[in-house]
């Protein structure tokens, strides 16, 4: 059996491809780093960030193996046979409505990670702001049991948002 004309269509394949290029693909394993893509004629990865604009704890919570998904090349390296892969890049950017409407606003949000800097409250779809732990003890005697914990609801205030590196600074109310 002559491999040669596999490895040709492969590199064809790889050459082929842009940066940037929309593809279509379907997941056939997924790891805790990401998703590897059955593109066909070659594999390509979705690593975790590439996933989904909000936080997720597994790639599995997003994708699952079998699902077809249409995905943008983000790199190719000709020399390794490898290609990453982005799926949030073609849905909406949620951070981006949120910075235009929600700044000095107060919401309410889960804790979805406890810190020793603060916790991080979900105060949208896909996005998450620091409420430091001095703004947690202001005004009260500072008992760490009196901590707020993942799941909890908050009332605070959208206080700062870097829309550069994606940061939202909360307050108490």
């Amino acid at each position: 059996m002559n491999e040669e004309p596999d490895a040709d269509a492969k590199r064809d394949f790889l050459t082929g491809l842009e940066v940037g290029q929309v593809v279509r693909g379907r997941i056939f394993h997924v790891e805790n780093f990401g998703a590897f893509v059955d593109l066909g004629m070659v594999e390509g990865l979705i690593t975790v960030p590439q996933l989904s604009w909000g936080h997720i704890d597994h790639p599995a919570d997003i994708v699952r193996v079998g699902q077809e998904v249409t995905v943008t090349v983000l790199d190719i390296d000709l020399a390794r046979a490898q290609i990453w892969l982005s799926l949030k890049s073609l849905q909406p950017d949620p951070f981006k409505d949120f910075a235009r409407t929600q700044l000095d606003n107060t919401v309410r949000g889960q804790v979805s990670k406890v810190t020793p800097i603060g916790v991080f409250v979900r105060v949208g779809e896909g996005v998450e702001g620091l409420l430091p732990t001095s703004e947690l003890t202001r005004g009260g005697t500072g008992d760490r049991d009196r901590m707020p914990e993942v799941g909890d609801e908050v009332s605070v205030r959208i206080a700062t948002i870097n829309y550069g590196k994606r940061r939202v600074g909360l307050l108490n109310p």
